[in-house]
């Protein structure tokens, strides 16, 4: 009797076991393909310069162009997206060897920048900075933040970045 028991007790921890491997088995890849992108960077956006338009747009002396910031490509954890606007760029040439290109978001807590014939002004909180991109008054804690570019073939690229706000040093995000 306690042999029929003993058997009884294994072919039923074998069935449990025999069941939890076939589960296991199903589960595995499931969690695998869903649990994948936790723990890593999974929205991309480019590194690479990106193309805002020929030199000639942005005429020496005037005032300050301002600029999309298309990405052609950006991708997450299961999509790519194509021509996706990052944001918006001011570009500046006060002089024809000169090409000053600053972030269209406010230092202080990311709202649009304008310009208004004088010098960029965030509304939100009434921030002003000079043609240059210095701060000169309201509650932005630095300067507008200058964007990297380079001219090729004729063109102007930018490097779209991003930054801490409501700090007073110039911080990646």
């Amino acid at each position: 009797m306690a042999e029929e028991r003993d058997r009884r007790g294994f072919l039923k921890l074998a069935t449990c076991a025999l069941g939890g491997g076939l589960g296991l088995v199903v589960v595995a890849p499931a969690a695998r393909l869903f649990g994948d992108p936790a723990g890593k960077t999974t929205v991309t956006s480019p590194s690479e310069p990106i193309d805002v338009g020929p030199l000639e747009q942005f005429r020496v002396g005037s005032a300050p162009t301002k600029v999309s910031v298309v990405a052609p490509r950006v991708t997450d954890a299961w999509a790519a997206s194509q021509h996706v606007v990052l944001g918006a760029a001011w570009v500046r040439r006060p002089d024809p060897k000169v090409i000053e290109v600053f972030s269209g978001i406010c230092p202080h807590l990311g709202c649009g920048i304008g310009w208004n014939g004088t010098q960029y002004m965030c509304p939100c909180h009434e921030s002003k900075f000079a043609a240059t991109g210095e701060r000169e008054s309201g509650k932005a804690r630095r300067g507008l933040d200058a964007l990297d570019s380079k001219v090729l073939d004729g063109h102007l690229w930018i490097t779209w970045a991003t930054f801490v706000m409501d700090t007073s040093a110039k911080t990646p995000a």
